[in-house]
């Protein structure tokens, strides 16, 4: 067989070059509103038949498209959006790459009718890229974009297209996502006649947030904001019983642009750690504002994907803003009502759930043999942290299993899980030590030897100066074994071996960390290997301890893996729980 080398045809070539955008319906919405959008319309209507399989219609009253302009914009890489190679270092509209509009009419029936103030209006189609006559006709100022049969001369396309639903739920996330990050726009989607989905060109921030995530969650969600010279941050987080095992309701927005960056995504999931199970995604709104000429957003075919230039610094920023502004978050644990609520008028006069537990500590004293430390907190601890040493009544605790401390208040019950107290105790007496610039360390009398293998021993000592900042002192001893010398004084349950293992753990999954990352994941582990487990009894003394070193905590809502440390029950849920309501 001899092959033969042959130029493909115009119209094969902008077919092929269609899939690395218009992979479905829903993405020729996004490039058509995302058109509407720099043309500055603030008014935008999407029209659907068949899930946008069968047709697909976006209207806006943008500047539209002059006679002299409209066919040259259905031809590959002709764009109103750059002038020269300088403008790809600074792009600030969202429809630039010079293909979605090509590519489109590749790839199905399309029609364009457009007019300019004070202008003529008219009409251009393109068969699968085949062009027609241009010609007057009759419209409003703006543009309208008609998409019918989508892929239908395509059948190698066309068969790898989902049922009617799934587009058409592809299409209305797209409007969404489109609609929170442009605030001044109206947005207007229907489907055979019927209205899914619409937000008035008035409508707030927190508004859309209710449209598109639900009134109860929407309601419930906090705002944040932070303001540099690297990034600006506006975010808008969901309370944790809106947290799923998926990022489908994560939205981050760069530049008005929605964006699925693996960095960006990585980033709000280190910053959301503490407040949601392990595993989980928040729903979240983010919108990242960043000097153009700082970011690269022509890096994926469908502008999904960024380059940062300050990469680390804005990394920071997203991390750091969500971790503040989520410790002051008015968040109950889940089946309670919100923190500083009425929880529906049960409360009475003077009771603040900004102070849920009125003494609420925990030791590292084990009743039944375990290692046993100070009952007090140093006293740097209790001044950082604000301890206020409460005269509380712990008669009223009854525990339940050895793990659950369960409590009466006005207006209903509370349960405590005493390991997630004592893992968010720990965190946060540590955490105050590391900004006193000083953990307490507890040497030991006769080093704890472990063997590891060479690499692993390089490893670990590579780390060490990390390690130290934390009370771990661990050296080498000799070629395979590695000697533990000391240990957070508040932590003297951990066991070396499990230490040992852990943060081998930590230093391998982390190698390119920063010393401030391989920290705080050590911190976050030995928090929780150090706290007393489900199924440990506490005597009087302990129990009182643990109340005591628990008092007005900075967060006492999650541990450090985001699981309830206390969860509120109302008189009205008991009664509900009892078929008494």
């Amino acid at each position: 067989m001899n092959p033969v080398i042959r130029q493909l045809d115009p119209i094969i070539i902008d077919q092929i070059a269609a899939g690395e955008v218009v992979e479905r319906p829903g993405s020729v919405v996004k490039e058509l509103v995302e058109n509407a959008i720099d043309s500055g319309a603030d008014r935008i209507e999407i029209i659907l038949s068949e899930g946008g399989l069968k047709r697909i219609e976006v209207r806006d009253n943008g500047c539209g498209i002059p006679l002299e302009e409209l066919e040259l914009a259905v031809s590959s890489h002709a764009t109103s959006k750059l002038r020269s190679a300088e403008d790809l270092e600074c792009v600030v509209t969202l429809g630039f790459r010079g293909e979605a509009l090509a590519s489109i009419a590749a790839v199905s029936r399309m029609e364009i009718i457009s007019r300019r103030d004070k202008g003529e209006g008219n009409s251009l189609r393109v068969r699968f890229g085949r062009r027609e006559p241009v010609r007057p006709a009759s419209c409003p100022g703006g543009t309208r974009v008609v998409v019918e049969d989508i892929f239908a001369e395509l059948p190698a396309r066309l068969k790898f297209m989902k049922r009617i639903s799934t587009e058409l739920r592809h299409c209305s996330v797209w409007v969404e996502r489109l609609s929170l990050a442009h605030p001044g726009v109206g947005f207007r989607l229907e489907h055979e006649g019927r209205k899914l989905f619409e937000v008035l060109p008035d409508d707030q921030l927190d508004q859309r947030c209710r449209r598109v995530f639900g009134d109860g969650v929407g309601a419930a969600m906090v705002s944040l904001s932070y303001d540099s010279a690297v990034a600006k941050l506006e975010a808008m987080v969901g309370p944790p019983e809106s947290a799923r095992r998926n990022a489908t309701q994560v939205n981050i927005f760069l530049n008005g642009r929605w964006v699925r960056d693996p960095r960006l995504l990585r980033a709000v999931k280190e910053g959301v750690r503490e407040f949601l199970p392990i595993g989980h995604y928040p729903t979240i709104y983010l919108a990242l504002a960043v000097p153009p000429e700082r970011v690269d957003v022509n890096v994926h075919p469908q502008k999904t994907e960024v380059r940062f230039r300050d990469e680390r610094q804005v990394i920071g920023v997203v991390i750091k803003s969500i971790q503040r502004g989520l410790s002051q978050a008015p968040w109950s644990t889940r089946a309670a009502g919100s923190i500083g609520g009425s929880f529906g008028g049960l409360n009475p006069p003077g009771y603040s759930w900004e102070r849920p537990l009125e003494a609420v500590g925990l030791a590292d004293r084990v009743a039944d043999g375990g290692p046993q430390v100070s009952a007090e907190p140093p006293v740097a601890a209790q001044v950082e942290l604000g301890f206020d040493q409460l005269e509380v009544d712990h008669d009223n605790f009854l525990a339940v299993a050895r793990t659950f401390l369960v409590r009466e208040l006005p207006g209903g019950m509370e349960i405590i899980d005493q390991h997630a107290l004592h893992e968010r105790v720990n965190l946060e007496e540590l955490r105050a030590e590391i900004r006193k610039g000083k953990v307490v360390s507890q040497p030991l009398l006769i080093p704890l030897l472990v063997e590891v293998d060479r690499s692993e021993l390089d490893l670990l000592c590579s780390k060490a100066e990390v390690f130290s900042t934390l009370g771990i002192s661990l050296e080498a001893f000799g070629e395979t074994t590695i000697a533990i010398n000391a240990v957070p004084a508040r932590l003297s349950r951990l066991q070396p071996q499990q230490l040992v293992m852990d943060l081998l753990e930590i230093a391998s999954e982390f190698r390119a960390a920063t010393a401030d990352q391989l920290q705080e994941e050590t911190l976050h582990r030995i928090s929780c290997r150090g706290a007393v487990m489900a199924g440990d009894y506490l005597d009087h003394q302990a129990l009182a301890d643990l109340l005591k070193r628990g008092a007005n905590l900075p967060q006492d809502r999650t541990c450090a893996h985001g699981r309830p440390i206390r969860v509120f029950l109302s008189h009205k849920d008991l009664e509900k729980a009892f078929y008494r309501r």
